[in-house]
């Protein structure tokens, strides 16, 4: 739901593929996740599954610096979930701004 309300748009809405997409970009990714794949063969068969027409314009460098850094995290064997270490910062400025 909130990946619609954001912008995104794909050819199809595939609430599945749209999941799977938020969840790479924006969260954290592995064997389960990916059935063993590198991340970019992953969002390949993604795209291929239901082709990407709009991505949230204010989340796109959110999405390709939690890759990076999940690289990192990867390369270094400490795999993270970016959505896990920002969850008390996003809860904090949403409280301040009463949206929750």
């Amino acid at each position: 739901r909130l990946m619609k309300e954001a912008g995104y748009k794909s050819q199809n809405m595939n609430d599945d593929v749209i999941f799977l997409y938020a969840k790479v970009s924006y969260d954290e990714d592995n064997d389960d996740l990916t059935g063993g794949k590198h991340i970019q063969l992953f969002m390949e068969d993604l795209q291929a599954q239901d082709p990407i027409e709009a991505l949230p314009k204010d989340f796109i460098m959110v999405g390709r610096i939690s890759v990076m850094l999940r690289g990192l995290g990867h390369a270094l064997h400490q795999p993270r979930s970016v959505a896990k270490a920002w969850k008390p910062i996003a809860e904090s400025v949403l409280k301040n701004e009463g949206l929750l």
